[in-house]
């Protein structure tokens, strides 16, 4: 349906790969796949809405959003998925998405940092066309630690000599262990409406989590097009929704 679709749904080489798993566990890996069942199951329900609700923690703004500039030359916009404020995750070890506006001729980087720690956590390199991509922190053998603020970014790099040109974008995650009421509604629900029962308790990164699963899984579902941008509008991340919708 939409060429955005299209990267969940391709394996990509080296560590930009977006995997669709049978069932996603509470820990961001996959889970073991199950048995096929007899007959051809009900389709799973998609809710009608998804509306995402901030945490109330008073955190400062965090985003940083990424445009042609330093004398980069022409270069894409480039978002990270994220509110402006330090959103939260259920998962030690969940999904981190951004957004390319088109494609660009620099090698992409995404760096993962934690508070006082001069060494960033993580840091893994790629080419990224334009679109909506991923990276899960459990292919990249990385795990977060409860209650810690986070920083992330992505960058677009044109000149690994002079870094004064590159694209950046940033945002902030915290992981927060969920409730025994949230997971027992979680384990009861379909991916879709997984996205939208996180978001309604406040965890952006899962809510966006499990909504662009489930595209992975019906990537010609407009219904859940229509839900992920949407989503993505209630943040001010216009330009990703609208390439979602095209």
């Amino acid at each position: 349906m939409k060429s955005r679709s299209a990267s969940f749904l391709a394996c990509y080489a080296a560590l930009f790969t977006f995997s669709v798993p049978e069932a996603f566990s509470q820990a961001g890996t996959p889970a073991p796949a199950k048995p096929a069942p007899a007959s051809t199951p009900e389709p799973a329900k998609v809710p009608l809405q998804i509306r995402y609700k901030p945490p109330v923690t008073g955190a400062p703004a965090v985003r940083g959003t990424g445009g042609t500039r330093g004398g980069g030359g022409n270069l894409p916009a480039l978002y990270v998925l994220a509110p402006e404020h330090e959103a939260l995750t259920t998962h030690s070890q969940p999904a981190l998405f951004w957004f390319q506006s088109a494609p660009a001729k620099a090698e992409l980087e995404l760096t993962l940092t934690e508070p006082k720690k001069a060494k960033p956590k993580l840091i893994t390199k790629g080419e990224q066309m334009a679109g909506i991509h991923s990276v899960f922190l459990s292919q990249q053998k990385t795990t977060l630690e409860p209650n810690v603020s986070y920083r992330w970014s992505v960058a677009l790099i044109p000149d690994a000599r002079s870094r004064s040109k590159d694209i950046l974008a940033n945002g902030g995650i915290k992981y927060v262990k969920a409730s025994p009421n949230l997971a027992e509604k979680i384990a009861k629900a379909s991916q879709a409406e997984r996205a939208a029962i996180y978001a309604e308790a406040g965890f952006w990164y899962d809510g966006l989590q499990a909504i662009s699963m489930a595209i992975a899984a019906d990537p010609k579902n407009a219904a859940l097009h229509r839900l992920r941008a949407d989503l993505l509008k209630q943040v001010g991340l216009k330009e990703a929704a609208a390439a979602e919708q095209k």
